[in-house]
């Protein structure tokens, strides 16, 4: 839950994978980029709604910033690195504070990748 905080993201996420012996398995869960703000705008209209999503943009929150950039930017970094994805899950949540969207759409995202793993297998 912290690459969505650092500005200068990727180096930490390469750290974390070369820390890692080939084979080894790299997790990560974030807020999921799709629905970062979903309890704001279904508190104040009913429903969900997202003006941009495909660009890289701060998300100044109350105690620290968050950083928004869309789903492939992890995922094409996880590749780039010579990972293997494994497992994507969006789990849905229980719902809080009367918000059904939480059971209904993904709250977080966590993916898993396996490290040092030739390209094609």
């Amino acid at each position: 839950m912290v690459l969505m905080a650092i500005p200068d993201w990727k180096p930490a996420m390469r750290a974390c994978v070369e820390a890692l012996r080939p084979g080894g398995l790299f997790v990560f869960a974030i807020v999921h980029p799709a629905f970062e703000e979903l309890f704001g705008t279904w508190r104040e209209h009913g429903e969900y709604r997202r003006k941009e999503y495909l660009a890289e943009y701060e998300i100044a929150g109350r105690d620290a910033s968050d950083f928004h950039r869309p789903l492939s930017a992890y995922l094409n970094e996880v590749a780039a690195l010579g990972c293997r994805v494994r497992e994507v899950v969006e789990p849905g949540l229980d719902p809080v504070h009367g918000i059904e969207a939480y059971a209904r759409m993904p709250n977080f995202l966590i993916v898993a990748a396996e490290t040092g793993c030739p390209i094609g297998q």
